[in-house]
């Protein structure tokens, strides 16, 4: 999908990706890809003027997100101290996919993030 990030979407954008993984019967992923998916899309708002194209796709038993937007710098992560308030969202994607990589591309980069998900069947009606 191809979005404008707002600060004021973000949690809509991740509220989609939650419902979307759930439909697609890997709900079990669901909480670590909704964190993680707020960590890029906070940077494209901040660095990208917002213009980003996010996509997921299921591969077996993995989950793998490619945010791509116009920005041709890879990420970083930075040293903080321990009191900076920002800063620290590169430590929460390697915390909690599988693996990541940025590349640059023609128009930008991509992040790429690969998370471990495992098939489950769907369960209608119960609260997500």
């Amino acid at each position: 999908m191809s979005l404008t990030v707002e600060p004021s979407k973000i949690g809509v954008i991740r509220r989609v990706v939650i419902d979307r993984l759930h439909d697609l019967g890997h709900g079990s992923a669901a909480p670590d890809v909704g964190l993680v998916v707020t960590e890029p899309l906070a940077n494209v708002h901040k660095h990208a003027e917002g213009v980003c194209h996010l996509e997921i796709e299921p591969q077996g038993e993995r989950l793998v997100l490619r945010l791509s937007d116009t920005v041709h710098a890879p990420p970083t992560t930075r040293r903080h101290s321990s009191s900076a308030e920002t800063g620290r969202g590169l430590l929460l994607v390697e915390a909690l996919t599988e693996r990541w990589e940025s590349g640059v591309t023609s128009t930008g980069k991509v992040v790429t993030c690969t998370f471990r998900a495992s098939t489950e069947p769907t369960q209608a009606g119960l609260p997500r």
